[in-house]
């Protein structure tokens, strides 16, 4: 295959078909298990049609890290009985927030007879590295990756 016709390719020949998925009102912590469990590092979420509504990746997950961070600073105010106490409660609670807390609502989505090209230029632009992929009825049908990208780009590449 040429590289010309990677780019024409449709985003359904390359696309994962068997995603991952949560839904809004799932925690964290069962979002963070699924993750690990099926390594990946973006969930698509879902209402109860198949609607994709959002997305959780692992760059969200370092965001609200990063809010964590301001939050442990700030307990170096108390004294050390009150910050193990408040440590364990921080956590605790942010396992059972939901992922609607933490997840990206304006997700970048493509559909099934999308090229290559055009799905590239659309990660491009959203500065991502996974497309849902839905129907005409905005159902979720797949996703994406910059990894089934580049996994063409390499198999078309010539071997010198």
């Amino acid at each position: 295959m040429s590289t010309v016709d990677i780019y024409s390719q449709r985003v359904k020949d390359i696309m994962s078909r068997d995603v991952v998925t949560v839904r809004a009102g799932d925690t964290i912590h069962e979002a963070l298990t699924l993750m690990g469990e099926n390594r990946v590092s973006a969930l698509p979420v879902v209402d109860n049609q198949d609607h994709c509504v959002g997305i959780l990746s692992t760059s969200d997950l370092v965001d609200m890290t990063r809010d964590i961070d301001d939050d442990i600073l700030h307990l170096d105010l108390v004294d050390p009985s009150s910050k193990r106490f408040l440590l364990d409660r921080l956590t605790h609670s942010l396992g059972n927030e939901s992922v609607q807390s933490f997840m990206s609502e304006m997700v970048a989505t493509v559909g099934l007879e999308t090229s290559i090209g055009t799905a590239t230029r659309e990660m491009l632009r959203n500065r991502i590295h996974h497309l849902p992929v839905v129907d005409e009825n905005a159902r979720l049908m797949g996703i994406l990756s910059t990894l089934d990208i580049l996994g063409e780009v390499a198999d078309a590449a010539p071997d010198l």
